[in-house]
């Protein structure tokens, strides 16, 4: 299987939203309703995002992709000073990504994607995988967004890595909206 990435650096985040503890047989199931509750308002109630992207990431994997993992859904914040209630603060691991490119007909789109990328013959992290969705997922821009996967990075050569363009941080900053 090809699927066309880059190889991409990520400072630490943060990410505050809502979450669900899942696997793939009940995913299908638990993730369309931990994101239509989400869209139900939550978004306004993160008060320090840096943006206005929607962050979907896998986490807390209990061993791989088969195994049970944590999803959350929500919004890169400055901090996990002010947590809204029903929601919670994780971390989104520095480290090493393959970058993945994802664009057609919204959800079959992530769907393809998610299976290519399981059938991938690439040596994966699993500490933190992550979705974003930002101003150009839009029908205009044929529905593109992008998912990050965590690569060890003894699996890269270090001349492949490349910093995130997508990043407004640098590595003496949380994030790149100061405005309070």
């Amino acid at each position: 299987m090809e699927i066309d990435y880059e190889i991409v650096r990520k400072q630490k985040q943060y990410i505050i939203g809502l979450m669900v503890r899942t696997d793939n047989e009940k995913a299908m199931k638990d993730i369309p309703i931990i994101c239509e509750t989400f869209q139900d308002g939550w978004q306004e109630k993160i008060k320090n995002c840096v943006s206005d992207d929607i962050v979907c990431a896998y986490m807390e994997y209990d061993e791989d992709h088969t195994k049970p993992y944590t999803y959350i859904i929500g919004c890169i914040v400055k901090n996990c000073d002010i947590i809204p209630e029903g929601m919670v603060c994780k971390e989104l691991a520095q480290g090493v990504y393959a970058k993945i490119p994802v664009f057609g007909d919204y959800p079959e789109s992530l769907l393809a994607a998610w299976e290519d990328i399981w059938d991938l013959d690439i040596e994966r992290a699993y500490t933190t995988d992550f979705e974003v969705y930002n101003q150009y997922f839009t029908e205009e821009n044929d529905y593109y967004f992008s998912i990050y996967i965590s690569l060890p990075e003894a699996s890269v050569n270090p001349e492949d890595i490349v910093e995130d363009e997508e990043d407004c941080c640098d590595e003496d900053e949380m994030c790149c909206d100061d405005e309070e």
